[in-house]
């Protein structure tokens, strides 16, 4: 007698069988029409979700018989993205290309053990449908122009993916946190906020100094500090800091996503788990850079605000000037607790990211009253430029370097010229060695002092129309006070 074969269906006849059972066809019907036995068909629904899950994410071909995934499901999808974004930007792929890249892959999510061969890489296309075709140099030689292709089909391919509030962009910016006539000490602000303005990521602040002499005895810093002799963004400080905020987003059990700048000094950054890391095209303009249309700006409006009142104060009431790196870090968080949501959403929507929020209000008072500020200070004695507007001092070092560059000429300004009023804050190599201290150490206030200083603000505060939010946080700083005092005391 011969024996009859099993018959294999593939994907494309499983999913019209399942169709057909859930139209109310008979199942005997359906199972005679395509030659198989009952049992078969009782399978085949058994399996339903896990056929429909294979077909509408596309991970397999439809004509494929067998749902077999594969071992590195990592670097598959790894591969098929980068496949996807190949095509968006018309870019020919064939097989040698897409090896290098699995290899590639592979390395960076640590399966050492792994070897793109023939064999792995024919079913690799045969899972995914993939057909390579000869594309010829003229239909190459029409490629449209990569950025505007990039920013028409990549980034809406990915902002499909991930809810506003899981987009993130991050941009490094260089400070002169000192910077008044004659005073100027550099250091590198990494900011980075999410798309619809609901979370600002901790800024990471880089000085030249590992333990300024500020920071003695201080246990907690309200920003991420790091630090090295030239006060740059490096790759090693980019990947400790992605593997924290990665470690962050775990804990919340999010999966994010940042966009982020084709410099040296951002690496492709190996086992994160909950962030992804997509990188603006080489050629990428600071326009399409959400955190250089109105964050990092308002940040600095704010900073430089702030910076110029603290030394009004100081000068009309015959004190010294003086402003520490921690002073500095202070006053930072400060201002960026007060960059509001709305300038963080328009300054998506000016670099090309769809908006889900609509109209936006007011962005910053701090802007409006710039002139005054400024008045203020010249009529204090402060030798300000004339003609010197707030914005234009907050933009003052916009051009430092902020991370080491390909090039010969190491220097600390990208443009030469940026504004002839630059002159007038000249950069002291050897004076920026420090950290801004006036020299005199002064002692830690004891528990009661602590105490009396809170005594003094709430009293302050009573006087003022007060919301029941600043009276838990007097609270919870009485509490901690007591509570961290009785702990150092055993």
């Amino acid at each position: 007698l011969a024996v009859s074969s099993k018959k294999s269906l593939s994907i494309e006849e499983k999913i019209d069988i399942i169709s057909a059972v859930e139209s109310g066809k008979k199942k005997a019907d359906i199972a005679a029409k395509y030659g198989i036995k009952k049992n078969s068909l009782s399978s085949i629904m058994k399996n339903k979700d896990k056929v429909l899950e294979a077909f509408e994410s596309l991970r397999f071909d439809p004509k494929r018989k067998r749902l077999r995934t594969a071992f590195y499901t990592d670097l598959e999808e790894a591969l098929m993205k980068w496949y996807r974004i190949a095509q968006c930007l018309n870019v020919p792929v064939n097989g040698p290309m897409l090896r290098f890249k699995a290899n590639d892959f592979a390395q960076k999510l640590g399966h050492s053990d792994f070897k793109c061969s023939n064999g792995w890489l024919d079913r690799f296309k045969s899972r995914y449908g993939l057909v390579f075709r000869s594309q010829s140099i003229e239909s190459v030689a029409t490629t449209a122009d990569t950025l505007t292709v990039w920013y028409q089909n990549v980034l809406p391919y990915y902002l499909n993916d991930y809810q506003p509030k899981n987009v993130f962009n991050v941009k490094e910016t260089g400070l002169f946190y000192r910077m008044l006539p004659n005073n100027t000490f550099r250091i590198t602000v990494m900011v980075g906020t999410n798309m619809d303005g609901s979370e600002k990521l901790p800024l990471l602040v880089i000085g030249k100094n590992k333990n300024p002499h500020c920071f003695k005895d201080v246990k907690s810093l309200p920003v991420d500090y790091e630090a090295n002799n030239m006060a740059w963004m490096t790759s090693e400080v980019f990947e400790q800091w992605m593997h924290k905020l990665d470690e962050r987003f775990q804990a919340q059990q999010r999966r994010v996503v940042f966009f982020v700048d084709s410099f040296p000094a951002h690496p492709e950054v190996k086992n994160l788990k909950s962030v992804e890391l997509v990188f603006f095209p080489p050629c990428s303009s600071s326009k399409f850079i959400a955190m250089k249309q109105g964050v990092i700006r308002s940040l600095k409006v704010k900073y430089r605000h702030r910076l110029i009142k603290r030394f009004v104060d100081c000068v009309e009431g015959s004190k010294e000037f003086t402003l520490t790196l921690l002073d500095a870090v202070d006053m930072l968080h400060l201002c960026w607790r007060n960059v509001t949501p709305e300038t963080v959403v328009k300054s998506y929507e000016e670099a090309g990211f769809k908006s889900q929020t609509g109209e936006n209000g007011d962005t910053d008072r701090e802007i409006e009253s710039g002139l005054d500020l400024i008045a203020h200070a010249l009529a204090a004695g402060v030798e300000f430029p004339e003609g010197l507007s707030l914005e234009e001092y907050a933009a003052l070092d916009d051009d430092l370097v902020t991370c080491e560059m390909p090039t010969n000429n190491e220097t600390m300004w990208t443009k030469e010229s940026t504004s002839v009023k630059t002159d007038l804050f000249v950069y002291d190599e050897e004076e920026d060695e420090g950290d801004g201290s006036p020299g005199i150490e002064q002692p830690l206030p004891s528990k009661n002092e602590a105490l009396t200083a809170l005594d003094t603000l709430r009293r302050f505060l009573r006087s003022q129309d007060m919301n029941d939010s600043l009276h838990n946080s007097l609270a919870d700083l009485d509490n901690f006070i007591e509570h961290n005092c009785c702990l150092q005391q055993y």
